[in-house]
């Protein structure tokens, strides 16, 4: 075998031996991850995972659009490792981050502020002023099982241009709440009179009635579900919030630190910094895998559709299952929940403005 042929078959032999992009600067791990040897054989020698708070020296990336980093660990052995780009933020020599320079910092912790408020707030309102009671008649508690649907809001805002939230072409500095529907599928409407249900299907949600909620929930809501401009959140509590088996303001409350947890996870991460480019089905459930526990990937749906040429991710349906509060921890709700079924096998994350 000569010398050309040899090198061709140790190029072939160890894939993700090379990095295809090369980068400079440092890589500094945001969660605990694991330190691949080989992408697609997911082979990880030693166990080796990133360590939160430490900065790596970064080599490069596997694409344009980027699922994982090249990183050097110095303990390790082999010491140069993959490492999904949620898990942590790049930054140059100087000590910027590469997220910092593209988006301004309230872009970056979509609903980081709202899950603080949500967590730590100190309650002023009277029950009266704050509180709508439990709906009658067919409830479901909110330990049972739910679906969170987070939204990417620029994309909804290509397909709905005229939804009085997209009036400037949308959002992408993170997931946005959709809704946070109790299961089965069809457990909906639960004690709401018949007049205010056709009402919501005729798609009036500005004469369906105003959820009861304390002035900080409200602030956080809204920072969180763009679509309050068109009283989506009237239309989430008449046909889901109703069986939630709480009133509106734990079931807001609850969706809202939900949203949070979301943003400020690698998962947020991931797509806040690939806008614009492609993400495909597998790395989108690696992430949810390194952030939330082995198994949560699998969990959850992936939303597309088609804009044009392309198809762009609508939404993430992550499924639920267990006591949600805003305390509780988003990981174990998700690997308790069943499996989803279905879903696109990836797409764009949109950009906000018309493409």
């Amino acid at each position: 075998m000569n010398r050309f042929c040899l090198l061709a078959a140790l190029l072939l032999a160890a894939p993700s031996a090379f990095a295809q992009v090369p980068m400079t600067g440092r890589f500094v791990a945001e969660a605990r991850c694991p330190a691949l040897q080989s992408i697609r054989q997911q082979t990880n020698p030693g166990g080796i995972a990133t360590e939160p708070g430490v900065a790596y020296v970064l080599i490069g990336r596997n694409s344009e659009a980027a699922t994982h980093y090249f990183i050097e660990i110095e303990d390790a052995e082999p010491p140069r490792r993959w490492v999904a780009v949620g898990c942590g933020r790049i930054e140059a020599a100087d000590g910027v981050s590469a997220a910092a320079r593209k988006n301004p910092p309230a872009e970056t912790g979509r609903g980081a502020a709202a899950l603080a408020e949500a967590l730590g707030r100190v309650r002023v309102e009277t029950a009266s002023d704050s509180a709508s009671p439990p709906p009658a008649g067919r409830q479901r508690s909110g330990a049972g099982r739910a679906v969170l649907a987070a939204s990417w809001h620029a994309a909804f805002c290509e397909t709905s241009p005229r939804a009085r939230d997209c009036r400037d072409g949308g959002e992408d500095g993170g997931f946005v709440l959709h809704g946070l529907w109790p299961q089965p599928r069809g457990n909906e409407y639960c004690g709401v009179a018949a007049g205010i249900v056709a009402r919501d299907r005729a798609s009036d949600w500005s004469a369906l009635p105003e959820p009861q909620l304390s002035g900080a929930t409200r602030r956080a809501l809204d920072a969180v579900m763009p679509g309050t401009k068109a009283d989506l959140d009237r239309h989430q509590w008449i046909k889901h919030g109703s069986c939630y088996g709480a009133d509106a303001e734990k079931y807001f409350t609850d969706a809202v630190a939900l949203i949070g947890k979301l943003n400020a996870s690698p998962v947020g991460r991931l797509f806040a910094t690939n806008v614009g480019t492609y993400l495909d089905a597998p790395a989108i459930r690696a992430i949810f895998d390194a952030a939330f526990g082995k198994g949560a990937g699998r969990r959850v749906l992936i939303a597309c559709a088609r804009d044009g040429d392309r198809r762009i991710v609508m939404e993430l349906r992550i499924n639920l299952a267990g006591t949600v509060t805003p305390r509780s921890d988003l990981g174990e709700s998700i690997r308790a929940a069943e499996p989803a079924r279905g879903g696109c096998r990836g797409g764009v994350i949109d950009a906000a403005g018309w493409q």
